[in-house]
């Protein structure tokens, strides 16, 4: 499973700079400003949506079955072997 990682804004804030210069070439007076705001706006979204997607990392979810057959999920950076037996410690599990 893929979770993005917290966005810092600093896509957002390049993509907006870069769509204000971009569209400050287009137009002349009131189009040229419309122009610059529009291009503020969209570089700022593609901006953060290409740091949300460069930013993500795998996690793997976990099912443990308990001793009394009950079913508790953990997400974990590392796949565990299926069957492996393991030891709770904490709100979290050791492999044994």
């Amino acid at each position: 499973m893929q979770h993005a990682a917290p966005a810092t804004g600093v896509g957002a804030v390049a993509g907006g700079v870069l769509g204000a210069v971009v569209g400050n070439q287009i137009g002349k007076g009131s189009g040229r400003t419309a122009a610059t705001v529009l291009g503020a706006v969209g570089g700022g979204y593609v901006g953060h949506t290409v740091e949300q997607r460069t930013r993500t990392q795998t996690v793997y979810e976990v099912r443990v079955r308990m001793d009394d057959g009950s079913v508790r999920r953990f997400t974990r950076s590392q796949p565990v072997p299926e069957g492996a037996p393991v030891r709770l410690e904490g709100k979290g599990f050791q492999l044994v």
